[in-house]
């Protein structure tokens, strides 16, 4: 089963550690599970094979997808306009024929693009060389400012299941 948490406050990035915390005993009932780094940096839980993570945050937004399935990739980015020659240097040929010229689109596309790297552990520069294999399992989210994607072995999750960080301490106990 793959499952993804969201969170948002004031710092997706400080978010993103306690997110992981509370889902990892949410799921699987885990204390503070101990992280390793891959030579490209993808985290994964020390001495226990069989679980991932993938671990993203834009702005005040964090998510973090475990799973058991094999491994997952998930990202969330804030909506905002970019240069105009980015979708053209970030977009694979197939990805520009389905492009329809929003911001809102582009953002999709690219975090499609960028959970498949995280699943995999494959470089995401030079973005138009990293292509979505059409039957790797994965959905789209949205919200009004943001969009999100995850890529995984299993049946992606319907939703993400957003918690909020109201209460949290350092410990993450759940009151």
């Amino acid at each position: 089963m793959t499952v993804v948490f969201g969170t948002k406050g004031a710092d997706g990035r400080a978010l993103a550690h306690p997110l992981l915390e509370r889902g990892a005993r949410l799921l699987w009932g885990w204390e503070r599970p101990l992280l390793g780094r891959s030579p490209r940096g993808k985290p994964f839980f020390l001495g226990v094979p069989d679980r991932w993570l993938s671990l993203s945050h834009s702005r005040g937004y964090a998510l973090c997808a475990l799973s058991d399935d094999g491994p997952v990739g998930v990202d969330i980015e804030v909506v905002r306009p970019h240069r105009p020659g980015v979708p053209d240097f970030a977009l694979t040929r197939e990805e520009a024929a389905c492009f329809d010229g929003t911001w809102e689109d582009f953002t999709r596309l690219w975090t499609l693009k960028e959970s498949w790297c995280k699943m995999t552990d494959l470089p995401l520069y030079p973005p138009r060389k990293a292509a979505v294999p059409k039957d790797c399992p994965q959905r789209s989210y949205e919200g009004a400012d943001w969009r999100a994607a995850i890529c995984c072995r299993g049946k992606p999750p319907e939703e993400i299941r957003w918690l909020g960080p109201e209460g949290w301490d350092s410990s993450l106990r759940e009151s």
